[in-house]
């Protein structure tokens, strides 16, 4: 975990952390089909269309990233060469999922330090490893990004909190709980009034838990507890960056707020058809999304997250 060297005197495993550093055109572009997006002074989200999004934060020291993917992150580094001749010091990740934390292959020529939950590390160095060599190995070709790469694994971890002073800048990493993933973090830069959320947070897009939390999904509550949370913190946040969809800047709160909605209305829906008698089949076969969420994107993901709300919902005490 530790192998290569870093510019910190010690390596960070800490329930609370602080690190205290020494060493070390157009607002909207195209980059090979990534959209290059400013969203605040020198922070930056490059959003795919249909898949998830990564953020870098350019400062005069180099540059921060939040999140990448092997299958884009490439375009990433492109985006942040055309950016900044700053090189980047620090990958940050969300979650231990592919489509968030397997792109630092790509960033390797600038060998940053990569950070993560102790959590997440356990995660990236057995199920995750087991996957990403499992696409390494395999001669099909949807999986050609994985052939010629590695799977890069954290240099440093913590337990509950960790906060980066970079560039001037303070980077506030909050491991939120396990919601969408054994161990999702968030990511608060308060001089930009920015919060990065991983996939705790997908805009106008349906969301659920990732596979390794199916048995702890509890019809949302984890998601709408996290929000709360979040909330409750009455930050100074004006954009909340998601995992996946659209990054609304400017609008706030009122992105927490309709996500917790979006549960309330899922588990409303689902309770309002076993109350009626409805078998799981049948809610699998009927359900419609409650307006306004039927607009939402990715919605043929629904029927992987309905058997659970339907199973949770019954845990619950809700009965015909």
């Amino acid at each position: 975990m530790f192998a290569r060297r870093i510019c910190l005197s010690a390596a960070i495993i800490a329930s609370a952390a602080t690190i205290v550093l020494t060493c070390l055109g157009s607002l909207t572009a195209q980059t090979g089909g990534m959209e290059l997006r400013k969203i605040a002074d020198n922070v930056y989200v490059m959003q795919p269309t249909g898949g998830s999004n990564s953020m870098f934060v350019v400062t005069d020291e180099g540059v921060v990233v939040w999140d990448s993917d092997i299958r884009t992150a490439d375009q990433v580094f492109a985006g942040i060469r055309r950016t900044t001749g700053k090189k980047i010091k620090y990958h940050i990740i969300s979650h231990p999922a592919g489509d968030h934390a397997s792109g630092g292959w790509h960033f390797r020529e600038d060998q940053p330090v990569m950070i993560s939950s102790r959590r997440q590390a356990k995660s990236l160095a057995e199920e995750e490893l087991e996957e990403f060599t499992t696409r390494h190995n395999s001669n099909d070709p949807v999986y050609a990004p994985y052939h010629d790469s590695q799977l890069i694994q954290p240099n440093v971890t913590f337990d509950g909190s960790l906060t980066l002073r970079f560039g001037g800048l303070t980077f506030q990493i909050t491991e939120e709980g396990s919601a969408h993933s054994i161990s999702d973090l968030t990511l608060y830069i308060p001089e930009r009034r920015v919060l990065a959320m991983g996939d705790l947070f997908k805009s106008e897009t349906h969301t659920g838990p990732g596979d390794t939390v199916y048995k702890t999904f509890d019809g949302g509550k984890p998601f709408m507890a996290v929000a709360d949370k979040i909330m409750a913190r009455n930050l100074p946040v004006d954009t909340y960056v998601p995992g996946h969809g659209p990054v609304h800047v400017g609008r706030g709160v009122a992105d927490l707020q309709e996500l917790r909605r979006y549960f309330e209305a899922m588990r409303a829906e689902v309770s309002r058809m076993i109350k009626e008698g409805k078998t799981e089949q049948q809610v699998l076969a009927e359900f419609k999304t409650p307006a306004p969420f039927d607009k939402y994107g990715q919605a043929a993901g629904i029927v992987r997250f309905l058997p659970l709300y339907y199973r949770d919902l019954k845990a619950d005490g809700v009965r015909p």
